[in-house]
C-alpha cells in the first residue's frame, strides 16, 4: 500500500502544480518582460493575454467551487492591472467627437504601407488603393512607415506641407514620411545605427501653437523570416532574429524617448513599434503618454496578424494636454500592417 500511495501523491503535486501554471506564468511574465529582451521576452509578450484569459476563467471556475487556488488567480491578474491596461477596449466616445469644434481637433493616421506593394508585387493596384483610402480619410496629419517615396506627388495636393527621409536617411534604410495641412516649421532625422529602421520628427504649426509629431520605426523581427516557422530547418535562425530584434528595439525605444525628452514641448508619436504593449519598448515610448487605443478604442486593436494571431503593433500615443476623442482600426489587407486614425482635441 505504501508503495501504491507515494506514486499517487506524487501524480497529485503535479497535477496541482500544472492547475496552478497559468497563474504561476502570468506572475513570471508581467515582470520578465520589463527585466530582459530575448526570446523568453517575447514569448511572454504574445503570450501575456493567453494567460490573462486562462486566469481569468480558471479564477471564476475555483470560486464556483470554493477552492483556495482561485487566490493565486487573483493575484495574478491584480498583478497584471497594476501593469498593464486592457488588451481588449470597450470605449463609448462618439458624443465627445460629434461635441468637440473641427477648429480644435486634430486628426492623424498611422500606416505601415509596406512600400504600397503588397507581397512585392502580387497585385498591381495595391498602391492606388492605399492611395484613395488615405484621401478618403482626409486627416490632418498621417505618418507612413515604409513609404514610397515616389508617391509623394499623389498627396500634394491635398497635403502642402510633407517630409521624406529617402534622401536624409541615406541608401538603405526604409523610407518613412510626415504629410500635413498645416505648415512644418521644422523637421529632422533621428537615426537608429546599424540598421534599416528609423525615427523622423516635424514641428507643426497648427491654431497658433506648435507640436512636434514623431513618426518611428523600431526595429522588426523580419517577417520573412517569421513566416518560416512551420520549416524546422529555420528554427535557428528565426531564434537567433528575435532575440536581437528584441534588444535593439529597446535601445531604439530609449533613444527616441531621450530626444523627446530633450525637446520638452508637446509630442504626439505614430508609428511601427513592432512591439506589443506588453514589452519594454513600448512601455518607454508610452511613459507619460497616453495611447489612442487604450483611451477611446474599441475591440483587440489588432493592427498585424501571423498566422490569424491578433498583434498590436502599431500605435498613436498623444502628450497629455491633449484630449483623445476617437480611435479608429481598419481591416483593409492592403499591407502586412493594417492602418489606425486617432482624432485629438487640442487645447
Amino acid at each position: 500500500m505504501l508503495q501504491i500511495a507515494k506514486p499517487k501523491r506524487v501524480i497529485n503535486g503535479f497535477s496541482n502544480v500544472l492547475v496552478l501554471l497559468p497563474s504561476i506564468l502570468l506572475i513570471f511574465c508581467c515582470f520578465y518582460v520589463f527585466v530582459a529582451d530575448n526570446l523568453l521576452s517575447f514569448v511572454c509578450s504574445i503570450g501575456i493575454p493567453i494567460l490573462f484569459v486562462f486566469n481569468l476563467l480558471l479564477g471564476v471556475y475555483w470560486l464556483i467551487k470554493k477552492k483556495k487556488h482561485f487566490l493565486l488567480a487573483l493575484t495574478a491578474l491584480a498583478i497584471y492591472f497594476i501593469y498593464f491596461d486592457s488588451f481588449i477596449q470597450y470605449n463609448q466616445v462618439e458624443e465627445d467627437l460629434k461635441k468637440a469644434s473641427s477648429s480644435k481637433t486634430l486628426s492623424l493616421l498611422s500606416y505601415n504601407a509596406n512600400g504600397f506593394n503588397k507581397n512585392n508585387g502580387d497585385n498591381e493596384d495595391t498602391d492606388l488603393k492605399i492611395i484613395n483610402f488615405i484621401k478618403s480619410k482626409n486627416v490632418d496629419v498621417f505618418c507612413i512607415q515604409e513609404f514610397s517615396a515616389i508617391k509623394y506627388k499623389y498627396f500634394l495636393k491635398e497635403y502642402p506641407y510633407f517630409s521624406k527621409t529617402n534622401i536624409v536617411a541615406g541608401s538603405g534604410k526604409s523610407v518613412m514620411a510626415i504629410f500635413s495641412k498645416y505648415p512644418i516649421t521644422n523637421k529632422d532625422y533621428v537615426n537608429f545605427p546599424n540598421s534599416d529602421n528609423g525615427a523622423m520628427y516635424v514641428d507643426l504649426k497648427v491654431n497658433n501653437q506648435y507640436i512636434r509629431i514623431y513618426n518611428i520605426h523600431l526595429e522588426s523581427y523580419k517577417s520573412d523570416a517569421m513566416h518560416q516557422l512551420n520549416n524546422p530547418k529555420s528554427y535557428s535562425a528565426v531564434i537567433k532574429r528575435i532575440a536581437k530584434a528584441e534588444k535593439i528595439r529597446k535601445e531604439q525605444a530609449v533613444l527616441v524617448k531621450n530626444h523627446i525628452d530633450n525637446f520638452g514641448g508637446k509630442v504626439i508619436t505614430c508609428g511601427d513599434f513592432n512591439a506589443t504593449q506588453f514589452s519594454s519598448s513600448y512601455d518607454i515610448l508610452s511613459d507619460s503618454m497616453k495611447d489612442s487605443f487604450i483611451e477611446s478604442g474599441k475591440g483587440f486593436g489588432s493592427t498585424y496578424k501571423l498566422y490569424n494571431y491578433p498583434f498590436r503593433l502599431d500605435y498613436i500615443l498623444i502628450d497629455n494636454n491633449f484630449k483623445i476623442l476617437s480611435h479608429e482600426n481598419f481591416e483593409l489587407e492592403l499591407s502586412d500592417h493594417e492602418p489606425i486614425i486617432s482624432v485629438i482635441e487640442l487645447e
